[in-house]
């Protein structure tokens, strides 16, 4: 680190590091030509793969017709041997891919074949003659070796039936697969490259090379064979060969041969010869690009030494003293032209800046702390004095009510004025715990669980906001089940979530001339517990997608009035009720549901809930917006 120390040495290293994105970019666009040459090289493979595996099919379907057009020859239909012998043999000689052409009774006897044979041989016990047998159409066998040529292959076999539907002989070729060799010789595949035949069992049925040694084995345990199977189809991987060597393999599969089994033919190109002209550019690239480094090293520490060191000493000094709270400090230098010298004097001008604006600083800063003290003290008295209209206009409501029902001659009942005067001194009580400093968010106090009935608090706060409803031309409808779970939760909070909801939804319709709030409790299957949902439904214009994940933000809102604490204030008791959640759904046009869940009290039981009426004077919280 010692040698990094001098700036002629970080000169050197910035001149290292703006040469090292071409040596960066060198690798990575060998590491995609790379990618671009195994992708060529895969699909190389397939295209080759596909064309031998094509024109293999098309042997096979040459077989099937030569099958055919023997199957109806009346020398075969009768087994006359003098008269098919001559007649195969010269066809055999013809067709090279076939290893032999035989005609058999039903029995299995061989009548006669293209190649001659000694004594008598019977194919009744294999398994592709008795399948020709039993289902009539042509029937091919998996990898086997004749017993007629001792050369492995793949047989059809295809069966002469009379009129009567009675099998008369069976006409029995094998394909040699070996043809394949020619296959691979005309496609002038690049040297290391294979070609190879492979049936689901994981048997070699042929290999280019020619490699007699694996003809015929079983290599289902090796990862080329694995891939191969685990492919199930056309496409291409990259595997090791059974030799050992990394190759790029394209497969397809010989759809002519479906009696027989998955049949793949699978082609391979070295990756070491798939990869040979992006090494050699690689190494071509490096080599270039390391000569023209070491020049511009060579050169950067020259202009280093020449044109920047001698002149770096005094901005250092200066900086230094600048760096240790002496805001008087200056370079000193005479002003010129050169890049040093206009640096010189911006440091200059810059230390001069800074000692008239640390000043500012200072009394900016004492500014600000009165500033913010003051826009969160207004913050708080708009959202206090929104918190107290609310108590006021219920006091308002039941005055209103009273007025109403004292008429001349008739004065209000016991029971009204008792309700009323039970509903005033909520009011001033609520007022009074407002003015303590909108605790139940800011510093939450702790709240008193007991067992209660959210049922009977959505009552209690229709009856409450009764008049502000009518007022806005709001209707609201409340759905209770008559037997409800109790739940735990502190009474006066969750009516002041209640009422909050409920007082939002009723100004949000009164804008657009009225509605309808639905008050809804139900129970409902929870994690391991039921539990109780109680939801507030309005029929408003809805809150727009953007500003929904924003509602529960302290003094966020959408009106032209209101502080917009009311809902973070009834997330914040929420939150304070065990096992509580509440979320919001919305639909512009439609309206806004709220729904709170609680986990129902453990051992209880649906209970009949009480009336609202015997409950109201009771109960009271303070709405927001």
């Amino acid at each position: 680190m010692k040698r990094l120390a001098s700036l002629r040495s970080r000169l050197l290293v910035v001149v290292l590091v703006a040469v090292l994105p071409a040596f960066a970019l060198a690798l990575y666009t060998n590491l995609e030509h790379r990618r671009a040459a195994v992708a060529v090289a895969q699909e190389e493979a397939l295209r080759i793969a596909r064309i031998a595996a094509s024109e293999q099919n098309d042997v096979f379907q040459d077989a099937q017709r030569v099958a055919f057009t023997l199957a109806h020859l009346p020398a075969i239909r009768t087994l006359n041997a003098e008269a098919c012998r001559p007649l195969l043999a010269e066809l055999l000689s013809r067709s090279l891919e076939y290893s032999n052409i035989s005609v058999a009774a039903p029995t299995g006897d061989v009548i006669c074949a293209g190649e001659p044979f000694v004594g008598s041989i019977n194919l009744g016990d294999r398994e592709y003659f008795q399948r020709a047998l039993t289902t009539r159409p042509v029937a091919m066998s998996g990898y086997l070796i004749g017993r007629i040529t001792k050369k492995a292959a793949v047989v059809m076999a295809y069966p002469a039936v009379d009129a009567g539907g009675t099998v008369r002989a069976v006409v029995v070729i094998g394909v040699d697969l070996r043809s394949l060799n020619h296959l691979a010789a005309d496609a002038q595949l690049p040297d290391g490259s294979t070609l190879l035949v492979m049936d689901s069992a994981g048997i070699i049925l042929a290999h280019h090379p020619r490699r007699d040694g694996w003809v015929g084995q079983q290599v289902s345990d090796a990862p080329l064979a694995k891939a191969i199977l685990t492919k199930q189809g056309e496409g291409t991987i990259e595997n090791v060969g059974l030799d050992g060597v990394p190759r790029l393999y394209g497969l397809a599969r010989l759809s002519a041969t479906p009696d027989a089994g998955e049949v793949y033919l699978v082609v391979g190109i070295p990756r070491s010869v798939a990869l040979a002209e992006p090494n050699r550019a690689l190494i071509r690239n490096l080599v270039w690009l390391g000569l023209i480094g070491v020049v511009v090293l060579v050169g950067a520490r020259v202009v280093a030494q020449r044109l920047v060191l001698r002149h770096t000493e005094a901005l250092t000094a200066a900086t230094k003293r600048l760096a240790a709270g002496d805001l008087a400090a200056r370079t000193g230098l005479a002003s010129n032209n050169t890049e040093l010298g206009d640096l010189a004097r911006s440091f200059d001008e810059m230390a001069e800046a800074v000692e008239q604006r640390a000043a500012e600083r200072a009394r900016a800063a004492a500014e600000l702390v009165r500033s913010e003290k003051m826009a969160a003290l207004g913050r708080l008295a708009a959202g206090v004095a929104h918190e107290l209209r609310n108590p006021l206009s219920v006091i308002a409501g039941r005055i209103e009510i009273l007025k109403r029902q004292m008429t001349p001659g008739q004065a209000p009942t016991f029971d009204v004025l008792a309700r009323s005067l039970a509903q005033f001194e909520e009011a001033a009580e609520r007022m009074r715990r407002i003015m303590e400093g909108l605790s139940t968010y800011s510093k939450p106090a702790k709240p008193d669980p007991t067992p209660l009935d959210l049922g009977e608090l959505l009552r209690a706060t229709s009856e409450v906001l009764a008049y502000e409803a009518r007022k806005h031309q709001v209707a609201i409808n409340v759905d209770v089940p008559p037997m409800l779970p109790q739940v735990v939760g502190d009474r006066s909070e969750l009516m002041q979530v209640f009422v909050n909801l409920v007082t939002n939804a009723v100004q949000a319709m009164g804008d657009i001339g009225g509605g309808q709030a639905t008050l809804k409790a139900y129970t409902a299957d929870g994690p391991g517990t039921p539990i109780v949902v109680a939801e507030v439904t309005d029929t408003g214009p809805g809150i727009p997608a953007d500003a929904l994940a924003q509602i529960w933000a302290p003094f966020y809102t959408t009106k032209t009035e209101g502080t917009g604490i009311g809902l973070s204030i009834v997330r914040s008791l929420v939150e304070q009720q065990n096992g509580a959640a509440i979320t919001v759904a919305s639909h512009l046009g439609v309206g806004t549901t709220f729904r709170l869940t609680m986990p129902a009290l453990a051992g209880s039981s649906a209970r009949p809930s009480t009336s609202a009426l015997e409950r109201a004077s009771r109960e009271y919280a303070s709405p927001d917006s």
